[in-house]
């Protein structure tokens, strides 16, 4: 299964204050034009929360990598369980 068929159907499974969700087609006019143009292949996201522009952004533009982060410990170790165990969650 290709990286675009996987993250598909890929969507924020958290409420997170700060949320972009509902932005994120207005948000889309202040990407970079060398995102558009499929020049930049690297996600970096240092305020993950919902993961609402991770999960778009992936489904869209053609990212080869992603780095995933948020200072919340607890945020992200949910978020490694799912990537880990989704089969048992």
């Amino acid at each position: 299964m290709d990286k675009q068929t996987k993250y598909k159907q890929a969507k924020p499974f958290l409420k997170w204050a700060g949320g972009k969700t509902r932005l994120l087609n207005q948000l889309e006019g202040f990407y970079p034009c060398e995102l558009r143009q499929g020049h930049i292949k690297r996600y970096i996201e240092p305020f993950l929360g919902s993961a609402a522009m991770f999960f778009y952004i992936i489904q869209k533009y053609n990212i080869k990598s992603a780095y995933l982060t948020d200072r919340n410990e607890e945020l992200i170790l949910t978020y490694k369980a799912v990537q880990n165990k989704v089969a048992d969650l």
